[in-house]
């Protein structure tokens, strides 16, 4: 007797690559919505119908995504109206590419003039990614499109200082050529800031202290934050949502308190969102992430380029393939002896080659 579970596995594994073949054919755009994606092991969504599309679009507007969702968008239009549009499986398919929070995207209106959607994107000038979920880990998918620059939020206390997650967003913005903007959360916790942190903050372009409880620090990050679009990213618990709702009056984000049993956050944040800041710019609020994607570095890549790790960030290193781990004349080793490398930095590096590994 096949055991239930696993029947409706390969039930829905096999409905998956019928939905794959149909969407390279372009066969899926015509389906209705609720026989699309659906996710294992629970009952198809009642979810409104499509009519049959055409290519033929009569209308065609540029416009702004605000918001991704399962098979839609929020798109602010050239007009400065706000519509909801699907993206066409066919269009994803030749560009290769889903749309993200930031895309400039060409938009198109059914014959019927009942639908909007999203039929182009523009090339975009910068991303963030991250990894694709279990069964896709190796595909990088796109946080947020056409960014000038990426401010993560990380706390002092409660939770601690996370060097792994900093690290990442280190390493995306230096490929990517993006300023780095550290905002330490919850300064009002700590009297004086530990020297392993202070050794990161030498390595971002901006370094910004605030308190969302006592309102220290809004002025100065409000400035930072003027007239540029900024990838705003945290772990949960860092404040990230508290820090939001301060820049961004109409915002209203759930705000959680940190789990007493760990020391770790609730996530609030479920999707990336677009928001206009009052004094001009906007911010991307992205969910609090675990990891960011930097699947396309190698490991001799890492070892030679890891921030912090080198004088004026020239290898000098005995060995040109040293991983520093227990190489001879290794002057990362060397230099985490005499303590201008801090065993936290350290232990965040080794954590990232192994993912890499």
């Amino acid at each position: 007797m096949i055991d239930a579970p696993k029947a409706k596995r390969r039930q829905w594994r096999k409905k998956r690559g019928d939905a794959m073949q149909q969407m390279q054919s372009g066969v899926l755009d015509h389906l209705p919505l609720k026989e699309r994606w659906s996710r294992e092991g629970k009952p198809e969504a009642k979810r409104k119908k499509l009519k049959p599309l055409t290519e033929n679009f009569e209308q065609k507007e540029k416009g702004l995504v605000l918001s991704v969702h399962r098979r839609s968008c929020q798109v602010r239009l050239q007009s400065g109206k706000e519509i909801k549009a699907f993206y066409l499986a066919k269009s994803v398919d030749e560009a290769k590419e889903f749309p993200a929070v930031g895309d400039f995207a060409l938009v198109g209106k059914s014959e019927s003039g009942s639908e909007n959607f999203i039929i182009g994107l523009e090339p975009r000038k910068s991303v963030l990614t991250r990894p694709g979920p279990r069964t896709r880990e190796n595909q990088a998918l796109v946080q947020a499109a056409n960014i000038d620059q990426v401010a993560i939020v990380m706390s002092l206390e409660n939770p601690s200082f996370n060097f792994g997650f900093a690290d990442r967003f280190l390493l995306a913005t230096n490929f990517n050529g993006l300023p780095f903007i550290l905002i330490l959360n919850k300064c009002d916790l700590m009297k004086k800031i530990p020297t392993e942190i202070q050794e990161f903050i030498e390595l971002a372009d901006n370094t910004i202290l605030t308190s969302a409880e006592q309102d220290t620090g809004i002025e100065e990050l409000k400035e930072k934050l003027r007239d540029r679009i900024s990838v705003f990213s945290g772990q949960s618990g860092v404040g990230k949502s508290s820090l939001i709702n301060l820049l961004v009056p109409n915002a209203s984000l759930n705000v959680a308190e940190v789990r007493k049993k760990d020391g770790k956050g609730r996530h609030t944040t479920v999707a990336s969102a677009y928001l206009n800041l009052p004094q001009g710019g906007a911010v991307i609020d992205t969910p609090g992430i675990r990891a960011l994607g930097i699947m396309d570095l190698t490991t001799d890549e890492l070892a030679r380029c890891f921030p912090g790790f080198f004088e004026s960030d020239i290898f000098d290193c005995k060995f040109k393939d040293c991983k520093h781990q227990s190489e001879p004349d290794c002057a990362v080793l060397r230099r985490i002896d005499e303590g201008l490398i801090s065993e936290a930095r350290y232990r965040s590096y080794l954590r990232i080659l192994g993912g890499l590994g």
